[in-house]
């Protein structure tokens, strides 16, 4: 396949969001704060993030701003693991400590080498502010995020993808969207878009969208758009 440009996700492909769990709990437990309870709520969150974006943003036509979700994900958990603290402020806490991520140690090898052969399009599920700084970490051709277009990558109404395939004006199997979640796959591949989905931790795919590539590690990724990085060049 011959690809003309590249789309990737920030958190969770470039970034690794779990950086920040425990500045985030260290927040909201103030002294009751311990490592395991950091680890275990952070984990239930998400689960409990991820199904309502489940049930409610990929099947809903309007969109919900990502910090109205976080405030919702803590409205539910706070009350169960009896917590007296804000939804809301946590919710601004959590989308603050976003933009503090840490880079995957792959991250910067790959946009410096891949983003010397083809345009490199930032495509994150996210509110605009979240982002911060991570937008600089590299010149990426464009960036695209659900805030800007008030839908996510799997929304039913597709508006997300399809503004990439109309931006650079080439046929969608010519883009390649590397990414850690289903939504990314999910959403990439409904428009025709060929689909790289980045499997750090030995994940089991379980939808029905399959991936065109399953890869590693952003060096994989790489290798798949005929790149080779040197693995030793950098500390894993």
């Amino acid at each position: 396949m011959e690809f003309r440009v590249v789309s990737i996700d920030m958190f969770g492909t470039l970034v690794d969001i779990g950086s920040i769990k425990h500045v985030v709990w260290r927040t909201f437990l103030k002294d009751g704060y311990t490592t395991d309870l950091a680890e275990r709520y952070w984990n239930r969150a998400t689960d409990i993030l991820f199904q309502l974006v489940d049930d409610q943003i990929t099947k809903e036509e309007q969109y919900t701003p990502l910090k109205a979700t976080f405030e919702t994900t803590y409205s539910k958990l706070f009350p169960e693991i009896g917590l007296d603290f804000d939804p809301k402020e946590a919710a601004l806490v959590l989308a603050h400590q976003h933009a503090f991520s840490i880079p995957h140690d792959d991250a910067m090898p790959f946009l410096d080498s891949v983003g010397k052969e083809y345009p490199i399009c930032l495509a994150s599920d996210t509110d605009d502010d979240m982002l911060g700084p991570l937008t600089q970490m590299y010149p990426f051709d464009r960036v695209i995020t659900s805030e800007q277009m008030r839908s996510y990558k799997a929304s039913a109404d597709k508006r997300f993808f399809l503004e990439i395939i109309d931006y650079y004006g080439i046929k969608p199997e010519h883009i390649i969207h590397i990414g850690d979640s289903n939504y990314d796959i999910t959403g990439a591949s409904e428009v025709g878009i060929t689909t790289c989905w980045l499997n750090r931790n030995n994940r089991t795919w379980s939808h029905d969208a399959k991936p065109d590539y399953e890869v590693s590690s952003l060096i994989e990724a790489a290798s798949v758009l005929g790149i080779d990085i040197d693995s030793a060049a950098f500390t894993p």
